[in-house]
C-alpha cells in the first residue's frame, strides 16, 4: 500500500509542475516594436492597429513605438496585429503578428521602410528579413 501513496504522490507533483508550465505559457507577453525608418528619417509615419487599441502614433524618423499584447490570446485565435501605415502619399497594411511566421519569438521587432516591413532577428545568419505590403 505504501508504494501505491508514493505513486499517486508522484502524480500529484507532476500534475502540478506541469500546470504551472501550462500556465505560464499563457501570461507570456508578446512584445512589437516598430521603428520609422522611411526616407532616411525624412518623412513622419502615422501607426494604427484598430483590433489593438483606438489610438494612432505619429512617428518621426527613427522614433519607435511598441505594444504588449498577451501573446496566449494571440495564438489561440484572437485578432490578428494587423497595422495601417500612412505617410506622405501612401497607404499600407501589415499583419504585424502572425503565429505561422513568427512563432519563434516573443520579441518583433519592426522597420517600416517605403517597400515594406522588416523584420530584425537577434541572430547572425538571420540578422534581418523584409516582407512586401499586403
Amino acid at each position: 500500500m505504501a508504494i501505491s501513496i508514493k505513486s499517486v504522490s508522484f502524480l500529484w507533483v507532476l500534475i502540478l509542475i506541469l500546470s504551472s508550465a501550462h500556465n505560464s505559457g499563457v501570461s507570456a507577453q508578446l512584445i512589437i516594436q516598430v521603428t520609422n525608418r522611411l526616407d532616411n528619417g525624412s518623412l513622419d509615419l502615422t501607426v494604427a492597429c484598430p483590433n489593438v487599441e483606438s489610438k494612432s502614433y505619429l512617428l518621426h524618423g527613427g522614433e519607435s513605438h511598441q505594444w504588449l499584447n498577451n501573446a496566449a490570446s494571440t495564438q489561440s485565435g484572437g485578432p490578428p496585429f494587423s497595422c495601417s501605415f500612412q505617410w506622405k502619399g501612401a497607404s499600407h497594411m501589415f499583419n504585424m503578428y502572425d503565429p505561422s511566421r513568427d512563432f519563434d519569438s516573443d520579441e518583433l521587432h519592426w522597420y517600416i521602410k517605403e517597400t515594406g516591413p522588416c523584420r530584425l532577428y537577434n541572430r547572425p545568419k538571420q540578422p534581418t528579413i523584409c516582407s512586401n505590403w499586403e
